[in-house]
């Protein structure tokens, strides 16, 4: 199976999502002959030496997703892989006769005769020992998972609070809510049919609510497509997100504009902008 054609540049959410279920398929309870780090520049406090010494002769246990992050449960050990995909990673899964995928970084070399690729063209991405989730999020300042948690609207409403800023900045932020990225809060806004440069304070319990449910089908259907661009509906906005292109439900041709230093994609029939 090849990511190669995941819905954005910068793996969000969906991605990880799917990443997540392809390693809970493919990875685990195989014991770890050996490790390969082919290029160190990948691993994030700790050495080749650290990590292959940590993971070999163990399993994979179990995965956890927050936000952008996956982690991976090492049995035995107290301890967890994470990855970090930074804007082109991907694992692979192949068998250790093949060779190894092109920008493999780090490979796991299972018993059964398969190995594990962490795969990244740019290496903005990581690979790391933590000794749990939690304790790493923390750190991070990471919000709430904007799924798991951001599920329950009290929780949602109160990450977008009433301060100062866009909504598009505002679901963007991962210390409110972990996971969205640019691709994902321009399609969360179109279909609540919101501009992304409202301002927050401006949003009414109507607007948050359209808001939260747009989130969760958005995110869930983006999952259950496999964060293909290609499997998207067609009434969505990512097989268009192009500027000058028919608004899939309007007509209206889709611009660009900044917003916090990205790029958003607009339709300003479908989402005008509110006269404060």
């Amino acid at each position: 199976m090849s990511f190669a054609d995941v819905s954005s540049q910068m793996p969000e959410l969906p991605d990880v999502a799917v990443f997540e279920r392809y390693l809970d398929s493919t990875s685990l309870h195989q014991e770890i002959d050996s490790v390969n780090v082919t290029d160190r520049d990948v691993l994030q406090d700790v050495s080749a030496r650290r990590l292959s010494s940590a993971v070999a002769s163990r399993q994979f246990t179990s995965t956890l997703r927050h936000g952008k992050h996956l982690f991976v449960k090492l049995g035995g050990g107290g301890l967890w892989l994470e990855l970090h995909f930074g804007m082109t990673g991907e694992p692979k899964y192949c068998k250790s006769e093949d060779e190894p995928p092109e920008y493999a970084r780090v490979i796991l070399h299972f018993a059964n005769g398969f190995q594990l690729a962490y795969v990244t063209r740019r290496k903005l991405g990581h690979v790391s020992l933590v000794g749990a989730p939690d304790e790493l999020i923390a750190e991070l300042d990471l919000g709430p998972d904007a799924l798991r948690d951001g599920c329950r609207f009290e929780v949602f409403r109160k990450a977008l609070g009433g301060g100062r800023g866009t909504i598009k900045s505002a679901l963007m932020a991962q210390d409110k809510l972990a996971g969205i990225g640019n691709v994902y809060s321009d399609e969360i806004l179109y279909h609540a049919h919101i501009h992304p440069k409202t301002p927050v304070a401006r949003l009414n319990d109507k607007d948050v609510g359209k808001l939260h449910r747009s989130m969760i089908k958005v995110l869930e259907t983006a999952i259950e497509r496999k964060a293909d661009v290609r499997q998207m509906p067609r009434t969505w906005l990512l097989p268009h997100r192009k500027e000058g292109r028919p608004c899939p439900r309007c007509g209206a041709k889709l611009k660009t504009l900044k917003v916090s230093g990205r790029t958003a994609y607009v339709c300003d029939g479908c989402q005008q902008l509110k006269a404060s």
